[in-house]
């Protein structure tokens, strides 16, 4: 039984670390707002110039014919 606690000791304060570090991150991540210009990254279409140029040739060829 004594070898059993022996191999736990070093392990325990490991696993404590571990999880004070995981629960801080989680509180930190949890705090952050989301950037203003996130949003230009994830829909760069809508924001991309040649692609509205395109869909306004696109329209324009579809009126026409």
């Amino acid at each position: 039984m004594s070898t059993f606690i022996e191999n736990l000791v070093p392990i325990v304060p490991a696993l404590i670390l571990t999880a004070l570090f995981v629960w801080a991150l989680e509180r930190n991540n949890r705090r952050q707002r989301v950037a203003p210009w996130s949003d230009d990254f994830r829909h760069h279409v809508d924001h991309d110039a040649d692609s509205r140029r395109v869909l306004h040739d696109l329209d324009a060829y579809d009126r026409a014919a």
